[in-house]
């Protein structure tokens, strides 16, 4: 039997994979997804989706049923014996205001099926073995795309059979065989203490709409409500405990270590689900594309729980990759997976440090005074808008305070709306649309230059072709877009991922393409 073949095989039908065959579906592209399991895991798992997550379902049409099935929060507040701390995720620059818990097999659910219905194919029960070609011959330039396709090996039910494709992209988890055939290893830290998790109904309603953090003298652990009335009790409940790997806990077990924190019923269970314990992986991939084989999502990085980060980064590799391969198999040349990487591994960087709220905890065990506990406020207050990924780029903590700090440069992500004191003012519509980017210009007499770039101009930045105009209020009325708009600037062009692709004068605009190449090397 001949082997199959597809444009782009994923290998993990996680939120990573199901989310990227979506989209590159929908941009025309022949995708197969193979996934070991044959069932899904019921588990929990990953539960919160940011901001941008949610407007990525929003551009999908997915959002209303995400919302009905999932529980809508504002903040993520940090409880101690002293005083509580809240670092607020409303107010912030976009459509969607706060964030969701869903739990991930539901998310998976509606991904997949929104996938099936678009067209994208799958084989479950079907393990990678490994791939070869993909090679370039000796008298291609590396701008051209190779030769030969890749040819995967897989295993499954009819026994094993190759798939030839164009694009190998493994979202295969923390235990990636796709990474391990690329012989790149996970790099990083792992935390000493062992995280202890117990789900179940609470003794008292979870009623703040909120993620609580509660901080003992010896430990502490997160309350996470779940839409079912459930909670997520998780955390190094005991910083001095370290299990082994397989170490077995009971519910009372935990029980007794998370009293020991003081916070009485507030975090007591009287029904217990699920109880399980972990080691908390930061690490990300020595290397995450190779050739036209790239790593997303866990494959290619972990990170502590703290703020909800690992899911909702994975949805960002989804959406810097996509354009990129679409463009390539489209323009008949290689993608840029250098720029993948070394965008996807800043923003896996950005996540690990964002989750790292221990030099935040210590501070509060030790607050003395009203003066301490209000710079604590100030300090949580900067660094909560970090948790929702809408900011990338931006300083570190002690850095003036997001987002009204933020500036568009290039590389920054461009908002879907921002919020003036008037309410939210649109910027830049969510869409999932890998083929095409957008030229938002600062005036209407912009525009005549502007439609110059439209069509395939563009492709000597390595951009999609322009595919909408639009301007941007920088009146009086919207002082925020005017802050935030770079100065001097006549027209920003956005990637499909809504990244900032070049800064534009008036001079660029109107000097043509070549002119715009050589001002935004």
């Amino acid at each position: 039997m001949p082997p199959q073949e597809t444009d782009v095989l994923v290998v993990g039908a996680g939120p990573t994979g199901l989310a990227l065959a979506l989209v590159l579906r929908q941009a025309g592209l022949r995708v197969l997804v193979v996934e070991r399991s044959t069932s899904r895991d019921r588990r929990t798992r990953a539960i919160t989706l940011h901001a941008p997550t949610l407007e990525f379902l929003d551009a999908l049409g997915l959002l209303t049923e995400v919302r009905e099935k999932g529980l809508a929060l504002e903040r993520i507040s940090f409880h101690t014996h002293q005083g509580s701390y809240h670092g607020p995720l409303t107010g912030l620059d976009s459509t969607v205001d706060g964030y969701l818990n869903l739990p991930q097999p539901v998310y998976e659910e509606l991904l997949e099926e929104a996938a099936r219905d678009s067209g994208v194919l799958f084989r479950h029960g079907t393990t990678y073995l490994g791939h070869s070609g993909g090679d370039r011959s000796p008298d291609h330039s590396p701008d051209e795309s190779p030769d030969e396709p890749l040819t995967v090996r897989l295993d499954g039910a009819g026994g094993p059979s190759l798939v030839r494709c164009r694009y190998l992209i493994g979202c295969d988890g923390a235990g990636s065989q796709v990474r391990a055939r690329l012989g790149s290893s996970l790099e990083g830290r792992h935390a000493p203490a062992s995280y202890l998790l117990v789900e179940g109904t609470p003794l008292l309603p979870a009623t703040e709409p909120e993620t609580g953090i509660y901080v003992g003298r010896a430990g502490m652990v997160t309350l996470a409500p779940l839409p079912s009335g459930q909670v997520r009790v998780a955390g190094p409940a005991d910083m001095m405990l370290a299990l082994d790997k397989d170490a077995q806990v009971t519910a009372d077990q935990v029980a007794t270590l998370v009293d020991a924190l003081g916070f009485g019923d507030r975090l007591r269970l009287k029904q217990v689900a699920r109880v399980a314990q972990y080691t908390v992986q930061e690490r990300i991939a020595s290397r995450m594309a190779e050739g036209r084989v790239a790593l997303a999502g866990d494959a290619a990085h972990l990170n502590a729980p703290a703020g909800g980060q690992g899911l909702n980064l994975g949805i960002g590799d989804v959406l810097d990759l996509a354009w990129r391969i679409v463009y390539a198999i489209r323009h008949d040349t290689a993608a840029d997976m250098a720029g993948y990487e070394s965008e996807r591994r800043e923003a896996a960087a950005e996540a690990i440090a964002a989750a790292d709220v221990l030099p935040l905890v210590q501070r509060m065990r030790t607050a003395g005074g009203t003066a301490d506990e209000e710079t604590l406020r100030q300090a949580l207050t900067r660094h909560a808008p970090r948790w929702s990924q809408l900011y990338p780029h931006h300083p570190a903590p002690d850095a003036p305070d997001l987002p009204g700090a933020y500036r568009l440069e290039k590389g920054t992500r461009v908002p879907t709306a921002v919020r003036e004191t008037t309410g939210p003012v649109d910027l830049l519509p969510a869409g999932t649309d890998a083929t095409l980017s957008t030229l938002l210009v600062a005036h209407p007499s912009f525009l005549a230059r502007a439609r110059d770039l439209a069509g395939g101009h563009t492709e000597l930045l390595g951009c999609p072709p322009v595919g909408m105009l639009d301007t941007v209020p920088l009146d009086e009325h919207h002082p925020r877009v005017r802050a935030m708009w770079p100065q001097g600037a006549a027209a920003l062009l956005v990637r499909p991922d809504r990244r900032v692709a070049a800064v534009l004068t008036a001079d660029a605009l109107a000097g043509g393409a070549r002119r715009l190449a050589l001002s935004t090397t």
